[in-house]
């Protein structure tokens, strides 16, 4: 199928960039707004910018970085989030305060309406859904951050936006749900061929996942069987005769995209005109991009990684499992034996000391952290916690390719409708062998044994070890722990990294960070700089 057209999206970029002076005085070398919203094309133009709104361009690395709020990593940069030192002046809360986009939706929407007697009926229903989807999307994370927050559907005066003041949190919901499901009418109509745009399946996707935090369950299996029912998407295999090679990583490589039937919804580069920084900000030192080392994963994170039996890494010993000794030879002989053997998706998705970073079964880099003359030796890298991340990188790039990331960062994939289904089961406590189905279904295209029947508080703990590991530096997780109530234990305490050698030969973990918790921190502080515009915003208690 063919992408949304990024050239024109790059064009239009521009003219919203300069939106002030367009709406005022009509610039010489572009089409003035009097002469805007004459035909359809003009239409499509507008409503394909809107897509780059989803996550605007200083978001893009969002998707991974946000497991930096979590107990999963932390950032080269301390951005003062999971240290509990995070203030309504913080530049990441400021981040998530999206009003500039929704202004621009509005503005779209509007514009919508003036172009609508050059549009058949069906075209501008379908165009409008692309953008109140969008306007929802942005909406619903807002809500989620944030709690009550203005809820605006027009495009605003400056002193009209200096008088809005926060909705309830249930009439900004309702307002949210209820555009989602005007939606999922009006998108099937003049369908589009082109991926990556909204379509049907992925409003359904996103209900699911609303419905999932707002704990209505019956809601969650409605809209993930009408997304399962379709028969369109499936767990990705790239190697289904091949079951020594991981189709799990494959996955996060480039070369999935475009022909990926696990993939609902993403945002989509083009190389070279869009792309990312994230193979530079992820990758070590010593590989091709020379990384930065920006986004850190914990031990924590490593430490839920299964052993390849099936059952916790840190009972292998109690046990007495089949890879200790396995895993002993491997140390012994100077490797790092304590990675091997465990639930593939780790080496997946973290660089561990001494993972091989190979082409076409060539090593081209080992990511040396002990070795003194390793660019990645932790002396000459003392913020580092002794991991990085693979997950998104592409492995057989080229050096100008650092900031030139082309890989789709996927926002809901076919993985996310199995468990949130499985969830949905486990929170009713009814046909959990549904749930245990959907679970091993996962498993199996990692390469790990699958679970039996338990009981509901067992399930759920399989449940939530197996979004963990599946779905880390996609996103979720921060979304998972404020959605369980789980923060008090998980972001609470001190944080680790890699276990490295101490003069005294004793290996120790590295002590990285002292977070802290606070039930308040559920909701963020409303962005003290809107505040300062507004004397009607209230900030949230405590902050």
């Amino acid at each position: 199928m063919k992408k949304i057209n990024l050239f024109i999206c790059l064009f239009v970029a521009m003219l919203f960039n300069s939106c002030d002076s367009f709406l005022t005085t009509p610039p010489l070398d572009q089409i003035p707004e009097s002469e805007w919203w004459k035909n359809a094309e003009q239409s499509r133009l507008m409503v394909n910018e809107c897509y780059v709104k989803i996550y605007n361009s200083g978001m893009d690395q969002i998707v991974a970085f946000r497991d930096g709020f979590t107990d999963n990593a932390m950032w080269r940069d301390n951005f003062a989030m999971a240290d509990g030192s995070w203030t309504a002046y913080t530049g990441k809360v400021k981040e998530e305060w999206r009003y500039k986009e929704i202004a621009n939706l509005n503005y779209v929407l509007e514009g919508l309406e003036k172009s609508k007697e050059y549009l058949t009926e069906d075209e501008y229903a379908h165009l409008t859904a692309e953008v109140r989807f969008i306007r929802a999307f942005i909406y619903y994370d807002m809500l989620f951050y944030f709690g009550d927050i203005p809820l605006i559907k027009k495009v605003l005066t400056i002193e009209e936006s200096r008088e809005t003041s926060r909705q309830p949190r249930e009439e900004v919901l309702n307002f949210i749900l209820s555009e989602l499901n005007e939606v999922l009418v009006d998108i099937k109509k003049e369908p589009s061929e082109e991926s990556g745009r909204v379509n049907e399946d992925v409003v359904n996707a996103y209900l699911a996942r609303i419905y999932l935090h707002e704990k209505q369950y019956d809601k969650v299996l409605e809209h993930t069987a009408a997304a399962m029912n379709t028969g369109k998407y499936e767990l990705y295999r790239a190697y289904e005769n091949d079951p020594v090679k991981n189709s799990y990583e494959e996955l996060f490589r480039p070369a999935a995209d475009g022909n990926n039937n696990e993939v609902i919804f993403e945002k989509q580069y083009s190389y070279p005109l869009k792309t990312t920084t994230l193979n530079r900000d992820l990758s070590p030192q010593s590989s091709v991009y020379r990384g930065w080392l920006r986004l850190l994963p914990v031990q924590s994170l490593v430490d839920e990684y299964e052993c390849a039996g099936g059952h916790p890494y840190q009972q292998c010993e109690k046990l007495d499992c089949e890879y200790c000794k396995l895993r002993n030879n491997i140390s012994d002989n100077g490797g790092y034996g304590e990675y091997e053997y465990r639930d593939p998706r780790l080496k997946s998705t973290i660089i561990t000391p001494g993972w091989e970073w190979k082409v076409n079964g060539v090593i081209k880099s080992v990511y040396g952290i002990e070795d003194p003359n390793s660019r990645d030796y932790l002396a000459k890298e003392p913020h580092s916690t002794g991991f990085l991340v693979t997950k998104w990188v592409d492995l057989e790039g080229e050096e100008v390719d650092a900031t030139r990331s082309h890989k789709n960062m996927t926002i809901i994939r076919y993985a996310d409708i199995l468990l949130m289904r499985a969830e949905a089961l486990i929170e009713k406590n009814e046909n959990t062998d549904e749930a245990v189905r959907l679970i091993n279904e996962i498993r199996s295209r990692a390469g790990m044994p699958g679970i039996e029947i338990a009981s509901q508080s067992v399930l759920r703990e399989k449940l939530r070890h197996e979004r963990r590991v599946e779905f880390a530096f996609e996103g979720l997780r921060y979304y998972d722990i404020i959605r369980w109530r789980i923060c008090d234990k998980v972001r609470n305490g001190n944080v680790y990294g890699f276990a490295k050698m101490t003069d005294s030969g004793k290996r120790e973990n590295i002590f990285l960070e002292k977070r802290v918790w606070k039930d308040h921190m559920y909701l963020w502080p409303i962005p003290q700089d809107a505040i300062d515009l507004n004397n009607n915003l209230e900030q949230n208690p405590q902050w």
